[in-house]
């Protein structure tokens, strides 16, 4: 596919995507015309779906991202046209910049190149230059180039993408809720091989086939002190992650660590199992399995994670493990762990963990920490560096009335869920301060310490952004002060 014929479906499906979102009355409309303009798209070839993926959305590429940052860019133009970098500065502080680079390509003409040729090229920007690069693709081509390069949002999430495929099948379109549950454990490719193939689409099937990433449960704060109801106890020690055993060739195994959000760790050279193929949790310190703490799959049995906790933890110990082996154990109802929290050392963490089957993507317990608060608190304001990272001003309330109360940078996950809880209003984060204590965006932050001097939190990590929460559901600051005698 051309990089032309690409940027010219980006565009149009963003505009569609704006108005779907902001026009109430005709929103089937515009639905019908995306469908329409998606399978335009696949009318030579299946496979520049394919390569639409790869330009549109970095995460779920083959070609790695380059992070072209804008501080790159403006030296290298400052520098081959002789200006001051503080020039750049004050012309074009505060607007935005994937437009501007675009206008440096002439309107029409370029190298008519292919969407892969764009994607080898970004990794040579900085070796080629900006101006060199501008110059080989027309204005349309290379607002979709910059876009891809410096990180830009997608013209609309991969969810709502995959679905309008969905719609272009034979009989074959699916809700957006099915294409999120084939998300937690499928990659794109193979959802769209899925539905344009010639078996049955079962949306409702999830296996925990060794090989294939998945999205983990969410352990969430649980800040009283007496436990809920059937709930096992786990020490956790060190960080928790997904080992898959794969066997390939046969004979040989090998073993993979991933996070919950089916991001590579790292591969594993020492195994605690090659018996067979597996899925395992466990505790690992970088690629050093340290112990193993749960059993999800094993050869072709991909259905064990769907049994009760204690079945699972029984499976476990009754397998040659080269590890140690550390489960859970089991709470009465309204059980006061104050004692059990006095015995944590270190970094240590109490993990409530439910006792029925493990759930994908969805909630798989509590999580308490010894030294650490989990409170509420309102983002207020946020922005991104020249380096991708997005800051986040907090706030807790004072009575009816917001005090804001520190200022993180937010982990990439968090901070990709805010983005797109914002451009579903049609707020775009920039590099300026953007007010958005209006949208309601709660945060939970593990809050280590708070200065009573300045009213402030001193220690803080955001653990995740709650749909669930609004106003009502922020920490007071007379809350916070409480804390932290």
């Amino acid at each position: 596919m051309l990089l032309a014929e690409a940027a010219h479906i980006s565009e149009n499906l963003r505009n569609l995507y704006r108005n779907y979102m902001t026009d109430a009355e005709n929103r089937s409309k515009h639905f019908a015309n995306s469908v329409d303009l998606i399978r335009e798209a696949v009318n030579n070839a299946v496979d520049d779906l394919g390569e639409l993926i790869e330009i549109f959305y970095p995460k779920y590429s083959r070609y790695p991202r380059q992070f072209v940052s804008f501080r790159e860019l403006r030296d290298d133009v400052c520098k081959k046209l002789s200006i001051s970098p503080l020039v750049w500065d004050e012309a074009l502080a505060g607007k935005p910049m994937v437009p501007l680079l675009a206008l440096e390509s002439p309107e029409y003409g370029g190298e008519g190149m292919t969407v892969k040729q764009a994607l080898t090229l970004m990794a040579r920007v900085q070796d080629l230059g900006f101006l060199d690069i501008a110059g080989k693709m027309n204005e349309k081509e290379a607002l979709m180039f910059w876009s891809r390069a410096t990180g830009e949002n997608p013209m609309m999430p991969i969810t709502r993408f995959l679905q309008l495929v969905s719609y272009v099948t034979e009989g074959r379109s699916q809700s957006l809720q099915s294409i999120r549950r084939m998300m937690e454990t499928m990659q794109p490719a193979e959802i769209i091989q899925k539905l344009f193939g010639e078996e049955k689409v079962d949306m409702e099937v999830r296996t925990m086939q060794p090989g294939q990433p998945f999205t983990g449960p969410i352990y969430r704060a649980w800040n009283k002190l007496v436990t809920p109801t059937e709930v096992y106890a786990e020490v956790v020690s060190s960080p928790r992650r997904y080992l898959h055993i794969t066997e390939f060739p046969k004979g040989k195994f090998n073993g993979v660590l991933y996070n919950r959000d089916k991001q590579v760790i790292g591969k594993v050279t020492k195994l605690p199992y090659q018996e067979s193929e597996a899925i395992f949790e466990v505790e690992a310190d970088a690629n050093q399995v340290k112990c193993v703490t749960d059993i999800l799959a094993l050869g072709d049995d991909w259905d064990i994670y769907k049994l009760d906790y204690r079945d699972r933890a029984s499976y476990l110990e009754r397998l040659n493990i080269n590890s140690h082996i550390k489960t859970g154990k089991p709470l009465q109802a309204s059980t006061d762990f104050s004692q059990m929290l006095e015995t944590l050392e270190g970094q240590e963490r109490l993990r409530l963990t439910f006792t029925s089957g493990f759930e994908i993507g969805g909630s798989g317990g509590w999580l308490i920490l010894k030294d650490a608060f989990h409170v509420h608190l309102l983002v207020t304001a946020i922005k991104k560096d020249e380096e991708f990272n997005t800051h986040i001003r907090l706030a807790a309330m004072d009575g009816y009335e917001t005090y804001e109360v520190g200022q993180v940078t937010v982990p990439v996950t968090v901070a990709q869920h805010m983005r797109q809880r914002l451009a579903q209003q049609g707020a775009l984060v920039g590099m300026n301060w953007l007010p958005v204590d209006e949208y309601a965006l709660v945060v939970v932050l593990e809050m280590g310490e708070f200065n009573l001097t300045q009213l402030s939190v001193k220690d803080g990590k955001v653990e995740y952004l709650d749909d669930n929460m609004g106003y009502s559901e922020v920490s007071q600051l007379t809350d916070l002060i409480e804390m932290s005698h």
